[in-house]
């Protein structure tokens, strides 16, 4: 255990260390820490919200929703208890986006470098070396509508002309492309026509194979051929919207439902106060509430938001505001828990009232999707000191019966590995973290320390709400250092079974983009929790999210089953950086 005093050491160095990060150029030491109450699921994208001017929580319960009148109070009646959370938060239904069905034809498309007599080129013998495919890995699952998909590799000696050859299980697409060049390597941006051609046809089915044949394209002889992969599809696209940090000091946030308008700087350091930074979040579920942590978290000062209309959440006339590191929403948006590194309190949004320490010493809560029960880190030894990690930490769970919380339960003891950032899946039946092999505390685990001459070993591991075993998602962990992991806002259908997503941030190479430690970038990976049943690894290898700026670092990505949006007239109806289209605020 730490000292008092090397604590508070501690505590100074890191608040100097993140003023000059988030003043100065972007930072790859991250300075603030997400809670829980991010991942949701949903069945559409954009919602229209409008919101109300001042974002009002009544002293009855009732809450502003979205279309200006109330959601009622947390219970249905009062917020004097039994608190129901209006029977919890549900996925809402996907719906189907079945394949379409081939005639087992080909179809050939020519790129960009290649030219109408390109399929001539490749007559020779096959017993040249082959290219090598460094991106995507092999294996990987993703959702059909992941525009902006890459190919990367590394050409074989001398081959400047190449052949892409996909396989579905009904339909086969040929691709004739040049080198794009990117770092020693060559990059293959797929058109639309292969999203058309191929993917339509692989919603949902077994994987895709393909591979890369290579040869000179000015004096074609002997071809080389690469190792085949595979690729597969879910069924159904992704939705919902993405808030995540960016080391300008920003909360930047995508949109599945308006994928051309790229990424937002939803909140920027005036849009709520802030000297330097905006950084620590947590959104509601339905997209309608979030938390935003101010400039250094030591604890944080906080705002609650009204998504919409980015004004504050007001209990009684008064901004709710406070300070702590980590969040979680209730399923019903109307009560939030907050930890300051040290315990975790939690507070009523309809009254502004505060029951402090119900976790007397715990950090990283996150609220179950019933609501019926919170799971957090707990450290082996309590900290008389906030702080934004957590060293030596179990993975506890508290159940909350309508009045309270009742008495705590450890779901994953401490046994000389740091366990931390625990999140429940949309569906409630899993709880996904992060773990240190090493016992490094968890706020210095996201990036390499030249200081001490570590690197981040962080893993995502998943185990049941119910208790047991945990397992390693050893696939989607791999190569390391894994942090700040989340459940995407949608449960998918996928070759007869049922997948979830997951997401975090890794300082992992991407492609021939991005080299190991080069910068802090946000993954996905597909969750298939039948596999455990069978002893399988759940996960699948993870890929890099295709609308992300690779010259800044990307952390704390929390997801909503849509993004809220504000109703307008004109666009001096909307808020900063947006404009009115057709009734809807949208990214001006």
């Amino acid at each position: 255990m730490r000292s008092a005093s090397a604590l508070l050491v501690l505590i100074v160095a890191f608040a100097s260390a993140v003023g000059a990060a988030c003043a100065s150029s972007p930072s790859e030491q991250p300075f603030a820490h997400d809670g829980g109450g991010g991942g949701a699921s949903s069945g559409g994208g954009s919602g229209s919200g409008g919101g109300s001017p001042d974002a009002t929580v009544g002293a009855d319960g009732s809450m502003a929703g979205p279309d200006g009148g109330g959601v009622g109070p947390a219970d249905g009646s009062t917020t004097d208890g039994p608190i129901s959370f209006g029977g919890g938060w549900q996925i809402p239904d996907a719906g189907t986006q079945p394949p379409l069905v081939g005639d087992g034809g080909t179809t050939v498309v020519i790129g960009p470098g290649a030219g109408n007599g390109s399929p001539g080129a490749f007559g020779g013998s096959n017993t040249a070396a082959g290219p090598q495919i460094v991106y995507p890995p092999d294996g990987v699952l993703v959702p059909p509508n992941t525009f902006g998909l890459e190919f990367h590799f590394i050409p074989g000696p001398g081959q400047t002309l190449f052949r892409f050859t996909f396989q579905a299980p009904t339909t086969t697409l040929v691709v004739y492309t040049g080198c794009t060049p990117v770092n020693g390597g060559c990059v293959y941006a797929p058109d639309p026509t292969f999203w058309s051609s191929l993917v339509a046809y692989a919603r949902g089915t077994q994987p895709v194979t393909f591979s890369v044949t290579g040869v000179d394209g000015q004096s074609p002889g002997a071809t080389g051929t690469s190792a085949t992969q595979s690729i597969a599809f879910a069924d159904q696209d992704m939705t919902g919207g993405i808030y995540y940090w960016n080391t300008q000091g920003v909360i930047q946030r995508f949109d599945y439902a308006l994928p051309d308008a790229g990424v937002e700087n939803y909140l920027t350091p005036p849009d709520v106060g802030a000297a330097f930074c905006v950084g620590c979040h947590v959104i509601s579920r339905q997209g309608y509430r979030i938390v935003a942590g101010k400039d250094i978290p030591s604890p944080a000062p906080y705002s609650v938001l009204d998504v919409p209309t980015k004004q504050p959440l007001k209990v009684n006339g008064q901004p709710v505001a406070g300070s702590a590191n980590f969040f979680s929403f209730s399923p019903d948006q109307q009560h939030l828990l907050t930890s300051d590194g040290v315990s975790v309190s939690w507070l009523e949004l309809a009254t502004g009232k505060v029951h402090a320490a119900v976790a007397p010493s715990g950090t990283m809560p996150d609220w179950s999707p019933d609501g019926q029960h919170m799971v957090y880190a707990q450290p082996s030894s309590p900290s008389p000191f906030p702080l934004p990690g957590v060293s030596s930490a179990s993975i506890a769970t508290m159940h909350f019966d309508g009045w309270g919380w009742d008495t705590p339960t450890t779901l994953v003891p401490f046994a000389g590995q740091n366990d931390y950032y625990p999140t429940f899946s949309p569906d409630g039946q899993w709880v996904l973290f992060n773990r240190s092999p090493s016992n490094a505390e968890s706020f210095s685990n996201a990036a390499p320390d030249p200081d001490a001459g570590t690197l981040p070993d962080g893993e995502l591991w998943a185990v049941s709400a119910a208790g047991g075993t945990p397992v390693r998602l050893g696939a989607a962990s791999d190569p390391g250092a894994c942090s700040w992991p989340k459940w995407a806002p949608v449960m998918h259908d996928y070759y007869g079974g049922k997948i979830m997503w997951l997401t975090f941030s890794s300082q992992r190479a991407y492609g021939l983009r991005l080299s190991q430690w080069q910068g802090t970038q946000i993954w996905m990976a597909a969750f298939d929790p039948a596999r455990i049943a069978s002893g399988q690894d759940p996960s699948f290898p993870a890929f890099w999210l295709p609308f992300q700026d690779i010259t800044g670092g990307n952390h704390i990505a929390q997801w909503s089953e849509a993004v809220q949006r504000a109703s307008c007239t004109v666009s001096s109806d909307c808020p900063s950086r947006e404009m009115c289209v057709r009734g809807q605020c949208v990214p001006g």
